[in-house]
């Protein structure tokens, strides 16, 4: 079995792949993951932090060490990713831990047993000080992000913060996207499939999904959060300039 070593950690590259790189971009991006977090939510090593979509430990594996008297929980619908971090993460730093939902997707897991509106994050009532979410909202329809958002409510602190990353569009920008091309997605969002959401792909839905940000205001207040910054635009689109954030950033408070 191929392995990268990553931080005295020999992480299985086949696992690696599934979470958006492999070697040549992993520890660039868990190093652009980890100073956004400290710049958007300020995150601090005494905090509960909550990761969606924690794969194969990108952000995990710094957060272990940054985390003196504080604890991390990841969650992922990959199992061999949960199952690698448990054993390997875990082992080394006990207060990090991580829980599989053995959801259903098209993408990671298409043989699934439960729906994302099943997912009930084992965390107790206003426990955890920071949820955040690199690329997960960018691959969920409306119901399943307010589903995950309600869930966010429930387990956040009053003064908590919430990051999430998404695509967030309107006329101009998907001009400038589908005139730059940046990524390696071909990212051009010309299927419209409800009011405010877009999708990359038809074969793919959840491929690449994107929403206006009168959409996300709808979601975000449906679930009682606001946002507490404007959107940080990410350079997905080539219409911002932003060398840390590749995505747009929402930055939520309870409401």
């Amino acid at each position: 079995m191929d392995t990268f070593n990553f931080r005295g950690y020999e992480i299985p590259i086949h696992l690696m792949m599934l979470t958006g790189g492999g070697p040549e971009t992993f520890e660039e991006i868990s190093d652009k993951h980890f100073l956004s977090l400290r710049k958007h939510v300020a995150i601090e090593p005494d905090q509960k932090l909550l990761e969606i979509g924690c794969g194969i430990g990108r952000d995990a594996i710094p957060l272990s060490s940054f985390l003196t008297s504080g604890a991390y929980m990841g969650v992922d619908i990959i199992r061999p990713s949960i199952e690698w971090c448990a054993d390997h993460i875990s082992k080394r730093s006990p207060n990090c831990e991580f829980v599989h939902f053995d959801v259903k997707d098209q993408l990671h897991n298409p043989h699934g047993t439960i729906t994302t509106k099943e997912i009930y994050l084992p965390v107790s009532n206003e426990s955890v000080d920071r949820i955040f979410l690199f690329s997960v909202f960018t691959h969920m329809f409306e119901d399943d992000i307010i589903h995950y958002l309600k869930e966010f409510k429930r387990s956040i602190k009053i003064d908590g913060l919430v990051y999430a990353t998404t695509f967030v569009f309107d006329d101009l920008i998907l001009d400038k996207a589908r005139e730059t091309n940046l990524t390696i997605f071909d990212l051009r969002f010309e299927h419209q499939i409800s009011d405010g959401c877009r999708i990359n792909n038809l074969t793919f839905p959840l491929g690449a999904v994107a929403y206006t940000l009168d959409k996300w205001l709808e979601m975000i207040n449906i679930a009682g959060f606001r946002l507490r910054t404007s959107v940080i635009r990410g350079g997905w689109s080539g219409a911002f300039e932003n060398r840390l954030d590749g995505q747009d950033v929402l930055v939520l408070e309870p409401s």
